[in-house]
Order: structure tokens, then sequence, then C-alpha cells
């Protein structure tokens, strides 16, 4: 449906989770799924809601510029 991962991406709107070879740009270091996926600090959580924020304001400017 989508041809490529770019096409799912662009179909979504996700351009912002992707950097410019579209791999995805995790908000805190990934360790490949060896650690349980919790916070373990407050610093860790106030910068991943500060990025989903980003994001989701991101998001909706290009939602609002298809209407």
């Amino acid at each position: 449906m989508f041809g490529d991962f770019k096409g799912y991406v662009d179909f979504f709107l996700l351009q912002d989770l992707v950097d410019e070879y579209a791999q995805v740009k995790f908000y805190l270091p990934f360790d490949d799924f060896k650690n349980p996926p919790v916070f373990s600090i407050v610093d860790d959580y106030l910068c991943y809601k500060r990025k989903i924020m980003n994001f989701i304001e991101k998001r909706n400017i290009r939602i609002s510029k298809l209407a």
C-alpha cells in the first residue's frame, strides 16, 4: 500500500520521527530492548515528554497544512 517505509512515513506524517536516512530517531538511548521500557529517573521522563510534545506540535502543523 505504501511502497516502502518512506511512503508509510509520508502517509502518516511521521517525518519528524526519522532522520534524513529514514532511520528512526529515538527520544532516549536505545539498547535493543535489553532493559524494560520504564523511566529510571525523572530527567529521562521530562526529556521524553518534551520531545513527544514537540513532535505532536510539528505533526499538527503538517496536518493543518493539508486542510
